[in-house]
């Protein structure tokens, strides 16, 4: 029973890999389960048994994209590290990570079949939103963060940097638009970080 089970992931895992490359490149209509299967090497019939319509396979694969990108930021962070620094690191290397470039499209597509697509409980904004406003209240809480700010500000406008990322993308490619917003995170972070010289207690 355990090998089946194994067998079953594997193939699940197999069938979002291949369906997050076509729906990500062709779109949700243009993409068919029958190249989705053939991608990931199994049959058709099987796709439909492990998701049981092209709409779940689609929110499933936006889901596990999501949740890829999230496990990146939930790393744990070394004990002598700052939080926010960390972050400001991994969300540059998101920029450059081809799941960001994949999920920006998905989430476009879906955006535009609202009558099709219902995302529900996948993670979305509110969840990438958390983690940036963690991190932004571990630095205020350590001195090295404006105290001024609100934290889910912060993750707003960071989450507006990836939504930026998919419009560049878009027009320019995925390479072109993280080179172009690397250094938006870097100003971003500049910019909430109290300046050298100055007390926490002053920007209170």
């Amino acid at each position: 029973m355990v090998a089946r089970e194994r067998s079953s992931q594997l193939t699940r895992e197999r069938l979002i890999a291949a369906a997050r490359a076509s729906f990500s490149r062709h779109g949700y209509h243009a993409a068919t389960t029958a190249q989705i299967a053939a991608a990931a090497g199994c049959s058709e019939p099987t796709l439909f048994k492990q998701f049981g319509s092209k709409q779940a396979l689609f929110k499933a694969t936006i889901q596990d994209t999501a949740e890829s990108m999230l496990a990146i930021l939930d790393e744990p962070v070394p004990p002598s590290a700052d939080a926010f620094d960390v972050l400001v690191g991994r969300l540059r290397g998101l920029l450059s990570h081809p799941l960001l470039g994949q999920l920006s499209r998905l989430r476009s597509f879906a955006l535009a079949l609202p009558d099709e697509i219902d995302l529900g409980d996948t993670p979305g904004v509110d969840a990438f939103e958390a983690r940036v406003a963690a991190a932004v209240a571990a630095g205020q809480a350590s001195g090295t963060i404006r105290a001024d700010i609100d934290p889910r500000d912060i993750g707003r406008l960071a989450f507006a940097v990836g939504l930026l990322f998919g419009f560049r993308s878009a027009v320019e490619g995925d390479a072109a638009a993280a080179a172009e917003l690397a250094p938006l995170a870097d100003t971003l972070a500049t910019l909430v970080r109290v300046p050298e010289g100055t007390s926490h207690e002053t920007l209170a």
